[in-house]
């Protein structure tokens, strides 16, 4: 069988996205090249607010570095697959975060969360391709915008096109999908971006900056790990470790054990092929001297099923393998080689990354500032309690999650849920039912959906293409 012929439905798939995004990106293709501009398409913003001032001695920049799908066991210090030597290096010089979480499992709302330190229910952000212009939230970019650093994001994938928001306060924004396939004989154009290209376009950014003493924020995102699992083949070589399939469930998408051990090579491949080049953009950076003067803080917007709990993507449940995300930050001031327990979770970043800069935030955000914690002056995580909610989906319960200590709740508010004792149960493979939601839950989601000016809708053109690639139903 052919390798790729033998995922019919996948390239399927395939087609749908391309014919589903073009009318998409041509609308905007203004907006999708790399320049110094916002984007007319983006909501307002709030005001950011009055320029703030600095600590003496801060670091000069910042480097948010987010790979999509990535599962924390697939990197290594979580999983030992011998897959991500570089990031591992990275990890050597700085924190590993062993328990860090995203409070939903899809791209769109992960990010918002990420960059406006608010969780889901509060930006109102609950699915792919919702602007994030809630008016209490303030994005990360906007604040360093406000206190004079340069800021430039490179990103691959259309759930974070401009029009969804996430350029605020990003002076250069680069979206350029490159890729395109041909399918039942039509050429059709894609919309994402391989990771080469991100870190290309990084390195070319940072080198024409790298002898100017202005400060920066940098985001990076890379695609590749996200299905369709279709690495460059000198990345399909022998796994390093066998393909376990014990407690998995042959998902719907799959034909056989087989055909689900091939989907999961080809996403090890991905990941090699993304840790690869994340390993050229942290070469570049030590190489132009910035290593000493750059915070580099390394993440993922949730995880993948992989066959764990019959689903072979995310978004459709809250469990670990979606939820845990890998949680690396090293740089000036972060001791080397320790492994911190936590909790953190993503909403936690936006505070962090504001202090290990020398500012301050004047957002009310949902998160925790770790910094002391990170720096080893102090022994215990600031969080005890990690929580989120999965995206909507028509028809369906919203769900939500909260785990604290060794035990994990999942189910709606109104109705009974399932408790996992992780200590016993570390794979959540049997819970106990019927347990109603916890009451500090249930309490902080009502208050905040109360304060909430209402869940932000999709515009029709975009809900269009994300129906037709399946992100909607």
């Amino acid at each position: 069988m052919d390798a790729l012929g033998g995922h019919a439905l996948r390239a399927t798939r395939l087609a749908i996205w391309g014919w589903a995004i073009a009318s998409l990106l041509a609308c905007s293709a203004e907006s999708t090249r790399p320049a110094d501009r916002q984007s007319a398409a983006t909501p307002a913003a709030p005001a950011p607010p009055p320029e703030p001032s600095r600590r003496p001695g801060s670091p000069r920049g910042l480097i948010v570095i987010t790979i999509d799908t990535l599962r924390a066991d697939h990197v290594g210090g979580y999983g030992e697959l011998g897959l991500t030597p570089r990031i591992d290096a990275l990890a050597a010089r700085g924190v590993r975060v062993e328990n860090a979480v995203t409070p939903t499992p899809t791209t769109g709302p992960s990010h918002a969360s990420l960059f406006t330190g608010h969780h889901p229910w509060r930006h109102g952000v609950l699915e792919n391709g919702v602007a994030f212009d809630v008016p209490s939230s303030t994005a990360l970019a906007e604040i360093f915008q406000a206190a004079g650093f340069e800021t430039a994001a490179f990103v691959s994938s259309f759930v974070l096109d401009p029009r969804f928001g996430f350029d605020r306060g990003f002076d250069t924004y680069g979206f350029e999908p490159s890729l395109s396939y041909t399918w039942r004989g039509e050429f059709i154009e894609a919309f994402w971006t391989r990771g080469e290209e991100i870190s290309d376009a990084a390195m070319r950014w940072l080198g024409e900056r790298a002898s100017a003493q202005k400060p920066f924020f940098l985001w990076l995102h890379y695609f590749d790990p996200h299905s369709p699992y279709a690495p460059p083949p000198e990345k399909l070589r022998a796994t390093d470790r066998a393909i376990d399939l014990a407690h998995k469930s042959l998902p719907k998408e799959t034909q056989s054990w087989e055909e689900l051990r091939e989907l999961i090579h080809r996403y090890r491949g991905e990941v090699r092929y993304a840790d690869e080049h994340v390993g050229r953009l942290l070469e570049r950076v030590k190489i132009l001297g910035l290593e000493d003067e750059v915070v580099i803080v390394l993440t993922s917007d949730h995880g993948e099923g992989l066959g764990d709990h019959g689903l072979l993507e995310h978004g459709r449940n809250l469990h670990r393998e979606l939820l845990r995300v890998p949680l690396i930050l090293a740089g000036p001031g972060i001791p080397a080689g320790r492994t911190l327990a936590g909790p953190v979770q993503l909403e936690d970043l936006y505070a962090t990354s504001l202090s290990l800069m020398g500012l301050e935030s004047t957002v009310a955000g949902d998160g925790f500032d770790l910094t002391r914690w990170l720096e080893a002056e102090v022994e215990a995580a600031p969080r005890t309690t990690v929580f989120g909610r999965r995206r909507v989906y028509a028809g369906q319960p919203d769900l939500y999650f909260r785990e604290h200590e060794r035990r994990k709740w999942i189910g709606p508010l109104d109705g009974p849920g399932v408790v996992y004792d992780l200590e016993d149960d570390p794979g959540e493979l049997s819970g106990r039912h019927g347990e109603p939601a916890p009451g500090d839950l249930s309490e902080r989601v009502r208050r905040d959906e109360r304060a909430n000016p209402g869940r932000q809708s999709l515009d029709e053109e975009a809900e269009r293409a994300l129906r037709a690639l399946g992100y909607i139903e």
